[in-house]
């Protein structure tokens, strides 16, 4: 028996004859002689099948399997087993009588078909795009590209991007099956559904490709290889499934991340990090060659960022405000004297504005403005006052212009999941219905071209004991283990139960279970929840608060554990983030939008008609309520740090000044029995635990030296010795391709503009 991971398949074309069926391999579909349907296979049954074809007529165990797909990772033995099944049924297989599949007991399996690479068929009308790849490249008038995404940590930006904030890939399943309702730039009415977007995959290789940007003509990707130390490595490949080639030489504990293409497609930026987490912007030729730095990045940090029209400097935003600013600017780097400069426009205190880009045509910026409640600006590039564009107020990851400037693609995870078409000239939103989790577009500047990252990412819930004396070893295993992913855990008062966010039942539900029961984890039936904070239990543990979704609409819930019954809360403010409940059962606080993605926690009396506001603060993105304190811990996203207050909002103390480090990472906290707790990460250790309020220069304790946990909110037990966190079971994204010919004229230069 072989390990396939040794002895990799060489793939020689796009299609691979497996007995009477011919595989496509970057559609991932099957075809029969027979003119049958294609049955289209997902990533990992596709990495099944290549890695059995690549030792035919032999035995390759499952073992050899599970690494071979799922590096790294703890998977169960029923991700293996479904793929297999899908297999068996894409070739109409029997496994009582094989002619394709043979299982071989306590052994693997085997695939007894014969197989053969096959010449390229001539491109179908959805990839002639790749045919045109090889034109030259279009003069263009200013128009720069989308901006690379950048994640929590420095130099694991690439990696990480994809999972914060609201868990990622790992609800891709809701959005496929959730009824469809992106708001509009009125915010009210129900977004339009096009035909499905058909797309290719141009990556396959095992582990993390994010970050996707295109040349101006279309015809080149870079991206950033994600490496098994969580490096980053930008890489150059051409639109069709090809090896890629290296283009930066990283060095040893650094990460290269956020490749730009210039106007003029000669030169590419990219933000290069070491591992005390401060960066530079760098520019290198596209053909290739010595690397030079320009400066360094603003306060030692980076985001998303874009070329000005000229090709002269980069217009970037910072992700928080930074100490004594009244608010955090778009900046624009001028790369002749490496000089930062704040643009003047106008900008209220307490905003942030993040992700810029210029318009086609060089007249217009449009920008992301907030980070939890996020929507798209809109201003002229000479600046000016911005025009809010859309009401989705959630987590935006990625948008760029259509190239004719007259909408824009962008993705988000909030109420709804997906990927969206704005029209400037109606406001209308439109969701595109994609085969798999697509975030973070990038559009092509003079072709009607499409790069995005596909995420097949799944994830876990783990308990993580600590040990009774400082140099013993913490426990980890997953709680209630599944083959779809697991998120978002809240332990219970008496430390029995937990509630956590799961697709495994093939949507989006609230799921119970006791802990020392592992068949007893159970759905909560009629609420689907919004994955964004952990549910929050009652001290009696009677009953849960939960934010969800029906009917279009995000509302809080309360539900009932024993029975099941679940309640809508009356709240008086519209589409609540977040809620906690207090010692007095009438009084419960609520965290919802004041206005312009700016976040605000209102005491309620909820035994008035309608509810009573009693006191509130404003900036609060997530509140606890710690009842043996009689205190409520809250985090800002203006700003990093934690504070405390009565449980009337009013005492306000600051416990600690520097954690959360990052003003973004406002989740990573939890309630302990001796004060709270955030979940750090150092170079030294990936995922730390330690007190707020420690001196600063204190480490962590470490959870895990080698796995980060996923960005969202921890949860600890009363007794101090259970910890549960969200962790990778695999960790995979590929880089997706697509024509979007259909959705502009293609132009390099916009006919019109917008007023």
């Amino acid at each position: 028996m072989l390990n396939p991971r040794s002895q990799p398949i060489y793939q020689e074309s796009d299609r691979l004859r497996v007995g009477e069926f011919v595989v496509d391999v970057p559609r991932r579909e099957v075809a029969a002689a027979n003119g049958h349907e294609p049955t289209r296979l997902t990533i990992k049954s596709l990495h099944v099948l290549l890695a059995l074809a690549g030792q035919q007529g032999k035995v390759v165990s499952r073992e050899a399997l599970l690494e071979w797909v799922w590096p790294d990772t703890l998977p169960t033995d029923d991700v293996l087993t479904q793929a297999i099944g899908q297999l068996r049924k894409a070739f109409g297989d029997d496994r009582d009588a094989p002619r394709y599949l043979e299982t071989i007991s306590k052994g693997g399996y085997r695939l007894l078909a014969p197989v053969e690479w096959l010449d390229n068929a001539p491109p179908s009308p959805a990839e002639a795009v790749l045919v045109e790849s090889e034109a030259p490249v279009v003069a263009r008038i200013a128009a720069p590209p989308s901006a690379p995404r950048r994640s929590r940590r420095a130099w694991m930006v690439a990696a990480i991007a994809l999972v914060s904030v609201a868990g990622a890939a790992a609800v891709w399943h809701f959005a496929q099956r959730a009824p469809v309702a992106a708001q509009t730039a009125s915010a009210a009415d129900p977004a339009v559904v096009e035909p499905p977007l058909p797309f290719v995959t141009i990556t396959s290789r095992p582990g993390r490709e994010v970050d996707a940007n295109l040349s101006p003509d279309g015809a080149m990707v870079a991206y950033v290889q994600i490496d098994e130390k969580g490096h980053g490595t930008i890489v150059l490949q051409t639109t069709v499934h090809v090896p890629p080639r290296p283009l930066t030489s990283t060095p040893a504990g650094y990460s290269d991340t956020m490749p730009v293409w210039s106007p003029d497609g000669r030169t590419i930026a990219f933000a290069r990090f070491d591992a005390s987490s401060r960066c530079q912007i760098m520019l290198i030729a596209a053909s290739g060659g010595n690397e030079r730095k320009i400066a360094d990045c603003f306060a030692g940090s980076a985001a998303s960022y874009d070329w000005t029209p000229d090709g002269s400097g980069l217009l970037m935003g910072l992700d928080t405000k930074l100490p004594g600013e009244r608010s955090s600017p778009l900046r624009l780097l001028d790369i002749a004297s490496g000089q930062w400069k704040a643009l003047d426009y106008a900008i209220s205190e307490g905003d942030i504005d993040i992700d810029p880009r210029y318009s086609p045509d060089g007249k217009w910026i449009v920008f992301r403005r907030a980070i939890s409640l996020s929507d798209l600006w809109k201003m002229p590039a000479t600046g000016g006052t911005p025009q809010r564009l859309t009401h989705v107020k959630s987590d935006i990851r990625g948008w760029d212009w259509l190239p004719d400037g007259s909408g824009l693609l962008f993705s988000y995870i909030g109420n709804d999941i997906g990927m969206f078409r704005y029209d400037m000239a109606s406001g209308a939103v439109t969701h595109l219905k994609m085969d798999g989790f697509a975030v973070f577009p990038d559009v092509a500047r003079n072709s009607p071209a499409l790069a995005f990252t596909v995420d097949q990412s799944t994830s876990g819930v783990f308990r993580l004991t600590l040990p009774s004396t400082p140099d013993g070893k913490v426990a980890k295993e997953r709680v209630f283990p599944s083959s779809r992913s697991d998120m978002l855990p809240a332990i219970s008062p008496d430390g029995r139960s937990l509630a956590f966010i799961s697709d495994r039942g093939s949507r989006l539900e609230l799921w119970l279970g006791e802990l020392a029961k592992p068949d007893s984890a159970r759905p909560v039936q009629g609420i689907m929840p919004i994955p964004r904070h952990v549910p929050v239990w009652s001290e009696d543990g009677s009953r849960m608060l939960v934010v969800g979704k029906q009917d279009g609409q995000q509302s809080l819930y309360e539900v009932e554990v024993e029975s099941g019954r679940i309640h809508l809360l009356p709240v008086p403010a519209p589409s609540p983030i977040y809620a906690a409940y207090t010692s007095d059962p009438n009084l419960l606080l609520v965290g919802s939008d004041s206005g312009e993605g700016r976040l605000r926690a209102v005491l309620y009396d909820r035994s008035k008609t309608p509810w009573r506001e009693i006191s509130s603060l404003q900036d609060v993105a997530l509140v606890r309520f710690d009842v043996p304190r009689n205190r409520i811990y809250f985090t800002r996203v203006t700003k990093p740090g934690i504070w405390s207050a009565s449980p009337m909002l009013d005492d306000l103390q600051v416990l600690d000044a520097h954690r959360p480090r990052m003003a973004k990472d406002y989740k990573r906290w939890a309630i302990g029995p001796d004060g709270v707790y955030y979940m750090d990460w150092s170079e030294r250790c990936a995922t730390g635990w330690i007190r707020m309020g420690s001196p600063e220069s204190q480490p962590a304790y470490c959870l895990d030296r080698d796995v980060e946990a996923w960005p969202l909110p921890p949860t600890m037990d009363r007794s101090g010795k259970h910890i549960f966190l969200t962790l990778d079971v695999s960790n995979n994204a590929d880089i997706g391709f697509a024509d979007i010919s259909a959705m502009t004229s293609g132009t390099a230069v916009a006919k019109r503009s917008d007023d």
